[in-house]
């Protein structure tokens, strides 16, 4: 009987009914180690397998491992349209985001991202575009809390971060150093993961602009379609992501007044499809809104489509 390491040391890091068995052979030491009665995939897809699955649209609480980088090339095509005093508005954007993860330990986690924007309005006859770098943001995530039972963990990881103006002010970015926070937590279990985030921005002026401070919940779900048997030799697995993601906003201020047209309350669900392999993991979502609830004549968004790679050194 052969067993790889790996699997051997998830045996032993978790609980449950157990048997000895003892592997020898002529002019070898006997080796000695622990078989669990649970199948084989049952028990090692929580560290090998189950957290391949990752949410689209945010972060996860499973942790890198210590010394891990992961690379991840998101792009997001946004459109919006609406029609205001007999003139049609209609604004595209599309974002591509460079993020870089790096864990100098098992629970902290730091992340940078650069985002390239190219956007284009039109308004009635008058349109206009602009391309460039965003404003990059820098954030660390810290897991304070980690369960494990057989075949699912639970873990809670706070993030803290800072968004800084290298893009162009009013063109690609807002010009102002503002901050966010929150937490995230997932349970993940040999199906499925299951992601929730609530977040707070902070945002501060510049250039007597100051975007309105925000809040957002997000809860995404991954549940493993294929296979639907795992064993040593599954190379990799098709999810279904649902995503429902809430946020409010307040009102942006220019010179110190509130504007009126700007702000308000919006609900997403975004459908996706994700395949993982041990190293690198693609998905495709679409961010459709369920209510637009925005304060006068803000914009209103149509949707969004996000699509992904992410690949682990």
């Amino acid at each position: 009987m052969t067993m790889r390491l790996s699997n051997i040391v998830c045996g032993l890091q978790l609980e449950s009914r157990e048997d000895w068995a003892t592997k020898s052979k002529q002019g070898q030491r006997t080796v000695r180690f622990r078989v669990l009665a649970l199948p084989l995939g049952s028990f090692c897809i929580l560290v090998a397998f189950s957290s391949w699955a990752a949410p689209i649209g945010i972060n996860s609480a499973l942790p890198l491992s210590k010394a891990e980088i992961v690379v991840r090339e998101q792009l997001e095509i946004k459109r919006s349209s609406d029609r205001v005093a007999g003139e049609n508005r209609d604004v595209e954007r599309l974002e591509s985001r460079t993020v870089i993860g790096y864990a100098p330990s098992s629970k902290l986690a730091l992340f940078g991202m650069i985002p390239i924007v190219h956007a284009r309005r039109n308004t009635g006859d008058v349109s206009d575009s602009e391309s460039g770098l965003g404003d990059a943001v820098l954030f660390a995530r810290y897991e304070v809390f980690r369960s494990d039972r057989p075949g699912r963990t639970f873990r809670i990881a706070p993030f803290v971060g800072v968004r800084v103006p290298t893009g162009r002010d009013g063109k690609t970015g807002d010009g102002s150093v503002d901050v966010f926070g929150g937490v995230i937590a997932t349970l993940a279990s040999t199906k499925w993961v299951l992601d929730s985030q609530v977040r707070y921005d902070f945002n501060r002026e510049a250039n007597r602009f100051e975007r309105g401070n925000s809040a957002g919940l997000v809860v995404s779900f991954q549940y493993r379609l294929s296979p639907t048997v795992i064993n040593q030799d599954t190379k990799g697995f098709v999810f279904g992501v649902l995503e429902v993601s809430a946020n409010h906003h307040r009102r942006n201020r220019m010179a110190g007044a509130s504007d009126p047209n700007s702000g308000g309350f919006q609900l997403y669900i975004t459908p996706g499809l994700q395949y993982a392999t041990r190293r690198w993991i693609v998905d495709l979502g679409v961010k459709v809104p369920v209510v637009n609830n925005l304060n006068g004549t803000a914009l209103e968004p149509d949707y969004a489509v996000l699509t992904s790679i992410r690949i682990n050194f």
